[in-house]
């Protein structure tokens, strides 16, 4: 008798054991989905978004754009050729950094914008991207690419 209610005893836990795990399993299936219905997919799990590419940058600069240079906001007019400076052909993917102050900030509409440092770094951004695509590109650039920029800039009056 003792022998069949052990066994009982132990079928019963095996069975509350496989029962719990299995709720844990659909609970944390339920906050997942719950996450990414509010906020998006992880960043590993998005789409690359064809807006960030290098030639999308030179296209968008090529329409004309505005850019902030040490406080002071520049218009870049369409056609300008500023966008062959970009050197587009020279920068590769790169992994996400820290992005403090960019040394020049280019924005394209209102949450459009592409920041180059003098190290060579550069950081696309698209505000306008869904919670299904990435809203960031990093890219390593050439390190010339800042200074010619500036120095074109200099050449065109203030905004």
């Amino acid at each position: 008798m003792a022998e069949d209610y052990a066994r009982t005893l132990k079928r019963r836990t095996l069975v509350a054991l496989i029962a719990t795990l299995i709720s844990l399993v659909l609970l944390g299936a339920a906050v997942f989905w719950l996450w990414c219905s509010l906020f998006g997919p992880p960043q590993f799990m998005r789409k690359d978004n064809p807006s960030l590419t290098p030639q999308s940058a030179q296209a968008q600069l090529d329409a004309g754009a505005t850019v902030y240079w040490q406080d002071t906001a520049y218009e870049v007019p369409p056609h300008s050729g500023l966008d062959q400076l970009l050197h587009t052909d020279q920068w590769t993917s790169t992994s996400a950094f820290q992005a403090e102050d960019a040394d020049l900030v280019i924005h394209f509409g209102e949450l459009y914008e592409l920041s180059l440092w003098s190290d060579g770094k550069a950081a696309f951004y698209d505000g306008y991207s869904g919670h299904s695509t990435k809203s960031y590109a990093y890219y390593a650039t050439s390190t010339g690419v800042v200074q010619d920029l500036i120095a074109s800039l200099t050449a065109l009056v203030p905004a």
